[in-house]
């Protein structure tokens, strides 16, 4: 195991509790579950000076849950020598069900 091993395994638990986001990984299909390694942790590039995470918002709006994600990433990257690294969080997709739910919360 390495220190970047052992991180990406931390920002991964840390996005799994928070609620409206998960990992953007290259497959969802059954294939994607037999492989032996964790395909979540295909969303996380870890460098020197930034750690990037590639999501999928599962709710609207985005800045906010966004913001809890950014806060919560940050006190993992606390004492480690990635701590003044910058967090870029990438959203590359919106799951459907969010534009259903924010749909239906404007109509009201």
């Amino acid at each position: 195991m390495t220190p970047r091993t052992d991180l990406t395994r931390s920002l991964l638990a840390v996005v799994a509790g928070i609620p409206g986001l998960r990992p953007a990984t290259s497959s969802t299909t059954p294939f994607g579950s037999r492989v032996p390694w964790n395909l979540d942790a295909s969303a996380v590039a870890v460098r020197d000076d930034v750690v990037e995470i590639r999501l999928v918002a599962l709710v609207l709006p985005l800045p906010a849950v966004l913001s809890r994600a950014e806060a919560a990433l940050h006190a993992v990257l606390e004492g480690t020598r990635w701590k003044d690294a910058r967090i870029r969080l990438i959203v590359t997709d919106i799951d459907a069900a969010a534009l259903t739910t924010a749909d239906q919360e404007q109509r009201g």
